[in-house]
């Protein structure tokens, strides 16, 4: 609902900014003005939604009231500034006559003047306490905590913790001991009641689980809302708390997910757009093969096993961005700095140009543009001994671009392996083609971000 307050609000206001430069350059606003620019303007801000989607504005978990926030949304107006003059004067210009040059200057002001001030408005509203949903926490373990410091740290996503319920006696660290703390569990409802809570949250453990429900259940007159950790990690967070889960999650969640519909609307995309961007790459071929072997000695295509879906191996194509028998000692991890690199090795790995090739993994079926990224035999074997569930991420096809890759920076350890699957077990439970769009439009945002130094 937060997200599409938001989206609305922007558009209210673009459309306001648009009467507002109408009425400035022109002195008077009739229907005749409005038609003459309603319809290339609407175009024009089209462009510009997506542009903040995929910069990831309508993110709430990341809207921030501080410079580094207010900086991005300096930064999009620029890049849309731009696209609305390569619109008017290169495309539109074609087709029409229309060159608002004076309209968009003051188009540009007075969005930027309300959009920055609707941005801080609608920050300081959905963290301001008065609306926030007063949260209670029952049972403490890691992930308990991890979901403590999310709430804390992030007010913008709505929440207020007002208790934590500690029946275990286990320790909380001192900077959580600021909320108040109850190890009696018995008198839940009156602490339900002084303290307001209208969402409680329990942890996932057995040991004491009937005699929550018991007590919550007393509680089910306070009309109060529930959920288990899992699930409420999930929500705020994008990612599944892997540590909490047992395999009866797999069973609830996963298992509903063999949707044949959305199997074949996603494998008739991906067989389209990949003859399409294959056809447009060959534009790019020459040249790409050219600095590669001006760059060292080795050949054009990098050949290397992956792990895909059912756990399969499979042959992925790259163009080589490493040095010719770099690996002759075996598999190794990539370092953040690794000398194995080449010079246009490093900038087709942040470019993600040394991944066209597997355009023809797409087509032969081993891959999609979307889904976990596929890894090497090796490391998945070393994983599966290190991660629990982690051969559970085969459930589905790997792909060019991932929820893990848009969510969380480039990693090469366990603890980065631990990370990436608990975002690749959420995009497991919610695959749809809706999230696809959104993990392809955003993968723009960060493949931008990562070639320029971001």
């Amino acid at each position: 609902m937060k997200k599409i307050i938001l989206l609305l609000g922007d558009v209210i206001l673009l459309y306001a900014s648009l009467a507002i430069a109408l009425w400035i350059r022109n002195g008077y606003l009739n229907n005749q003005i409005w038609a003459e620019h309603w319809t290339a303007f609407t175009i024009i801000f089209a462009i510009w939604l997506v542009v903040f989607f995929i910069n990831g504005l309508y993110e709430i978990r990341k809207v921030k009231n501080d410079f580094s926030f207010y900086g991005t949304l300096i930064q999009n107006l620029l890049i849309n500034a731009a696209l609305a003059v390569v619109f008017f004067y290169l495309i539109q210009g074609r087709l029409g006559h229309l060159r608002p040059q004076t309209i968009l200057v003051i188009l540009l002001i007075v969005f930027a003047i309300l959009f920055l001030i609707w941005r801080k408005l609608f920050y300081q509203v959905i963290s301001s306490t008065a609306l926030r949903n007063n949260l209670a926490i029952i049972g403490i373990n890691p992930e308990s905590l991890l979901l403590i410091k999310e709430v804390m740290t992030k007010p913008q996503l709505g929440y207020q913790l007002k208790l934590i319920i500690n029946p275990d006696y286990q320790e909380v660290p001192q900077q959580y001991q600021v909320v108040p703390i109850s190890k009696d569990i018995s008198d839940l409802k009156r602490q339900l009641i002084k303290h307001e809570i209208n969402t409680v949250v329990t942890s996932n453990n057995p040991k004491y689980g009937p005699e929550v429900a018991r007590y919550l259940f007393e509680s089910i007159d306070l009309k109060i809302k529930y959920f288990n950790l899992t699930n409420f990690y999930e929500k705020i967070t994008g990612k599944i708390p892997i540590t909490a889960l047992e395999r009866n999650w797999f069973l609830d969640n996963i298992t509903q997910k063999n949707n044949q519909w959305y199997l074949i609307v996603k494998r008739v995309i991906d067989i389209v757009l990949s003859i399409i961007f294959s056809l447009i790459s060959l534009i790019f071929l020459p040249f790409i093969a050219l600095l590669i072997k001006l760059d060292s000695k080795g050949p054009l295509i990098y050949k290397q096993k992956r792990v895909g879906l059912g756990a399969k191996v499979f042959t992925v194509y790259k163009f080589r961005s490493m040095v010719h028998n770099a690996e002759t000692n075996g598999a190794t991890w990539a370092a953040k700095n690794d000398s194995r690199i080449t010079k246009i090795g490093k900038f087709m790995r942040k470019s993600r140009l040394d991944e066209i090739p597997q355009f023809i993994n797409i087509l032969k079926g081993n891959m999609s543009f979307v889904g976990p990224r596929p890894e090497r035999p090796k490391f998945v074997e070393e994983l599966k001994k290190e991660i629990t569930f982690y051969n559970e991420r085969h459930l589905v096809k790997p792909g060019l671009s991932g929820w893990a890759q848009i969510n969380f920076p480039y990693g090469a350890s366990v603890e980065d392996a631990k990370t990436k699957l608990s975002y690749d077990l959420f995009y497991i439970k919610n695959q749809s083609i809706a999230l696809d769009i959104s993990i392809a439009l955003k993968t723009v945002n960060t493949v931008f971000n990562i070639t320029l130094g971001r």
